[in-house]
C-alpha cells in the first residue's frame, strides 16, 4: 500500500489494535498509554513522507474503528464499513501532523524539542479527535481519554476540560515515552550525547498533578444533599430487530410486568424511569402504551419519564415525555436534538438517495431545536432528559448542564446489540458526562446497562445477572439519589478551551514548521 514497507504497516496495526484494547469488552486502561508508541516511533525514526504518513495514519485508524466498532454489524455491516473506512481519516491526519512536527532529519534531539514535540502531537491528537466528534454531527465515541475511566484518579480532571483533557495527557504521556525510547537509541549508538531528559520529567510532572487534582477530589467528602428523589429505573429487556421495532402491546406488557415488580419492591417513587421507545409508533397512536403509563402511575410513579416516538404532521421526534402531577395533564416533552449518523440521520442522503438502504427503515427523523429541562410536580426537582447516544455527546449535555438541573437521565435503548460491547461502551463514554458537570446520571436501557452513576464517575447500582454474569436480563434499579445544589463546573462554563488550545497549538506548530523548512 503506496509502497509503504511491512514494518510500517505492522506498527499503524498494532497501534489500531493498541487503541482497541483500550476499550470494552478489554478496557485496558494502560493500553491507552502504550498505544500510540508503535506508530508514533515509526515516525520519528523513519519520517515517511506525506502519502505514505497519511495511508500508515489511516490504516491504523480503520484497524482501530473495524474492530472497537464491529458491534455496529449488528444493525448494519455496510454502514459499520463505511463509517469506519471514514473516520480513519483522522487518525491519518494526526500521523502527517507527527511526522510534519518531527523538526529536521538527523537533528539531534533535545528535552526542549522532545516537549515541543509532544505538546504538538498531543494538541494534534486533541484536535483531530474533536472534528470526528463534530463532522457530520460527529461520531465522538472512544476518545483516548475514555480508556482511562477506570482510573478514578486520572478520570475526575473531565470537569476542568472534559474528555478532551485527559485524551491530552494520555497523549502526551505516551508520546514523551516514544521520544525517550527514540533519544536513548540514538545516544547508545553513539549519534548524540547523552544529556539530562527533561522532557521525560516533564511527562512525570503532567501525569503526577493530574493524579494529585484526582486524589484531592475523590478524597474530598461528599458536599451533604439538601434535597432527595426516590427513583426506579426498568430495564424491559424486549427483544429487538434492527429493521423492525417490537410490537407495542409486548413492549407495554413488559414495562407494566417490570414497573410492577419494582415498585412492589420499593414502595411509591418520585420518579419512574422507562427506557427509550422500544417500537416504531408513537405514544399518541397508541391506547395500549397509554394504559401501560396510567397503571404504572396508579401504583405508585408520582412522575414517569419515558422515551417515545411523538409524531407531529409530516415530522416524527424521538422524544422524552414526562408525565408528572395530577393525571389528565399535558406531559412535558423533550424533542432529540443529536441524531445519530447512519441511524437516525443519514448523511448525504439528499446527494445519494442509495445510503438510505444502508441502514433501518425509519432513519430520518427530525432533531428538535430545544435544550429539554423538565421539572417535576412538587419537589422542583429539574431533570435533563438524554436520548440514545446524547450521554455520550460533551456539548449536548453540557448545554443541558448549563440550566443547573439536579439529575441527568438518559433513555436509550442498546438492545440493537445483542452480546456485542456496544452497550458497554456507551455507558464507559456516558459515565465522563457525570464527571464533567459534577451531576448524577441515572440511565434506563433496555438492554444495555441501567446505571446510577456518581458525579464522581463511581458506578453506584446497575442491572447485573450474578450467576450469568451479564447486564443483559429484565430487571431494574431503585433507590434515593440525594441532591446538593447543582454548580457550573469549569468544563460547563467554558466547554472545549482544550480543544482551542491545541488547536492554537498546532497552528503555532505548523507556522514553526513552515519557517524552519524555508530556512533548511
Amino acid at each position: 500500500m503506496f509502497g509503504i514497507p511491512t514494518a510500517g504497516l505492522l506498527c499503524a496495526g498494532l497501534t489500531g489494535l493498541g487503541l482497541t484494547m483500550g476499550f470494552a469488552p478489554f478496557s485496558q486502561p494502560l493500553a491507552g498509554w502504550l498505544a500510540l508508541i508503535p506508530l508514533a516511533y515509526y515516525g520519528v525514526r523513519e519520517r515517511p513522507d506525506l502519502r505514505q504518513s497519511f495511508g500508515l495514519g489511516w490504516f491504523a485508524g480503520a484497524t482501530h474503528f473495524l474492530t472497537t466498532f464491529s458491534w455496529l454489524t449488528s444493525v448494519t455491516v455496510a454502514g459499520w464499513f463505511v463509517l469506519c473506512l471514514y473516520m480513519a481519516i483522522y487518525p491519518a491526519l494526526w500521523f502527517v501532523l507527527w511526522v510534519r512536527f518531527a523538526g529536521r532529519d538527523g537533528e539531534p534531539m533535545t528535552s526542549a524539542g522532545n516537549i515541543r514535540h509532544a505538546v504538538l502531537g498531543a494538541s494534534a491528537w486533541v484536535l483531530t479527535e474533536w472534528l470526528r466528534g463534530i463532522v457530520f454531527s460527529g461520531f465522538g465515541w472512544n476518545e483516548l481519554g475514555v480508556s482511562q475511566g477506570n482510573l478514578l484518579l486520572l478520570a475526575q480532571i473531565a470537569d476542568l476540560g472534559g474528555v478532551p483533557l485527559l485524551s491530552w495527557v494520555v497523549a502526551y504521556g505516551g508520546l514523551t515515552l516514544t521520544l525517550t525510547v527514540r533519544r536513548f537509541e540514538l545516544e547508545i549508538r553513539g549519534d548524540q550525547k547523552w544529556k539530562p531528559r527533561w522532557d521525560f520529567t516533564a511527562g512525570v510532572f503532567v501525569l503526577g498533578m493530574t493524579m494529585v487534582y484526582g486524589a484531592r477530589t475523590v478524597l474530598h467528602p461528599t458536599e451533604k444533599g439538601v434535597s432527595t428523589l426516590s427513583y426506579a429505573a426498568i430495564q424491559p429487556a424486549v427483544p429487538q430487530d434492527p429493521w423492525r421495532s417490537a410490537g407495542i402491546t409486548k413492549v407495554a406488557e413488559e414495562l407494566t410486568r417490570g414497573s410492577e415488580i419494582a415498585l412492589a419492591q420499593s414502595g411509591p417513587v418520585d420518579l419512574l424511569v422507562w427506557p427509550e421507545s422500544l417500537a416504531g409508533t408513537g405514544w399518541r397512536e397508541e391506547p395500549e402504551f397509554q394504559k401501560a403509563i396510567q397503571n404504572a402511575r396508579h401504583m405508585g410513579a408520582r412522575s414517569l419519564l419515558t422515551g417515545s416516538l411523538d409524531i407531529r404532521g409530516p415530522e416524527t421526534f424521538n422524544s422524552a415525555i414526562l408525565f408528572t402531577g395530577p393525571e389528565g395533564r399535558s406531559p412535558q416533552v423533550y424533542d432529540k436534538n443529536h441524531l445519530v449518523i447512519m441511524g437516525e440521520y443519514v448523511p448525504l442522503a439528499g446527494v445519494f438517495p442509495w445510503l438510505r438502504k444502508l441502514v433501518p427503515p425509519g432513519g430520518d427523523l427530525t432533531a428538535g431545536k430545544n435544550i429539554g429541562i423538565l421539572e417535576l410536580d412538587g419537589s422542583g426537582v429539574k431533570i435533563a432528559p438524554l436520548i440514545c447516544f446524547e450521554d455520550s455527546v460533551p456539548e449536548v449535555v453540557r448545554r443541558a448542564a448549563g440550566q443547573l438541573p439536579h439529575l441527568l437521565v438518559n433513555l436509550t435503548n442498546d438492545a440493537w446489540f445483542g452480546k456485542s460491547a456496544g452497550a458497554k461502551q456507551h455507558l464507559e463514554n456516558a459515565r465522563f458526562r457525570a464527571i464533567e458537570t459534577r451531576l448524577p446520571l441515572l440511565r434506563a436501557t433496555n438492554d444495555g446497562v441501567t446505571a446510577l452513576i456518581s458525579p464522581k464517575g463511581v458506578i453506584l447500582e446497575h442491572v447485573w445477572d450474578r450467576e450469568l454474569k451479564s447486564y443483559q436480563r429484565a430487571g431494574f434499579i431503585a433507590g434515593e439519589i440525594s441532591f446538593s445544589e447543582p454548580k457550573f463546573t469549569l468544563y460547563t462554563q467554558w466547554g472545549d478551551w482544550v480543544v482551542g488550545l491545541s488547536a492554537f497549538f498546532v497552528f503555532l506548530g505548523l507556522i514553526w514548521t513552515r519557517s524552519m523548512r524555508g530556512g533548511a
